[in-house]
């Protein structure tokens, strides 16, 4: 079965130009400048960043089109970490994705996220380790928990952060959001994993309703 980001991107690549990357880092005068030098290090520590030196550079977007950049948020971007940074007044000035709707995912799914992500790589790494500490045991939420699960939610929030201070028109689609088709309630995870081409229009329609609401 093809992946979801990748079947999303070959739909998006038949109807948008590619754009160009601006970039995956934030330089620490911008961040001065957006007023959110505090505010990114306060999410740091509540996540429990393990030292004052907080990173400013994240990994690559997902989707890079001419008009926007699409983030496509599955199982494993849903859980109590996350919904740590959805605190964030960053967001007062951000509309790149429908707040609530994140927030009620990250308590209702987290057993989804468990899931897909209570082993290997998913729980922890080297990398994660030194920026949040120990992991506990696989799939115990409880004391430690999981570094990868928070430097995830760490990154996704500085992406958010990024496209608010280069003003960015950054899109975040979640394999939870619904759509109405032929009467029917679908999730935009459900029609991915059909890659059934009769769904690329309302796909699409629903992305275009995204790009009209950001600004």
């Amino acid at each position: 079965m093809k992946q979801r980001q990748e079947i999303l991107s070959s739909i998006l690549n038949n109807y948008y130009e590619a754009g160009n990357n601006p970039g995956n880092s934030i330089s620490s005068n911008d961040l001065k400048k957006g007023g959110l030098t505090n505010e990114v290090y306060r999410i740091w520590k509540k996540l429990d960043g393990q030292n004052d030196l907080y990173p400013l550079e994240f990994g690559g977007w997902d989707m890079i089109l001419e008009k926007f950049i699409l983030e496509l948020d599955e199982e494993q971007h849903f859980n109590r970490y996350r919904g740590i940074t959805l605190e964030s007044f960053a967001y007062h000035v951000s509309n790149c994705f429908e707040i609530s709707d994140y927030t009620k995912f990250c308590s209702t799914k987290e057993q989804d996220c468990l899931k897909k992500s209570f082993w290997g790589k998913y729980w922890t790494s080297p990398s994660s380790e030194l920026q949040f500490g120990k992991p506990g045991i696989n799939g115990d939420l409880n004391g430690n928990g999981s570094p990868r699960w928070r430097q995830r939610a760490y990154y996704d929030y500085l992406r958010d952060v990024f496209a608010i201070v280069y003003q960015v028109r950054l899109i975040r689609i979640s394999i939870y959001d619904k759509l109405i088709i032929s009467g029917r309630i679908r999730t935009i995870g459900e029609l991915l994993d059909d890659n059934c081409q009769g769904n690329n229009a309302e796909i699409l329609k629903f992305i275009d309703q995204k790009i009209k609401v950001i600004r």
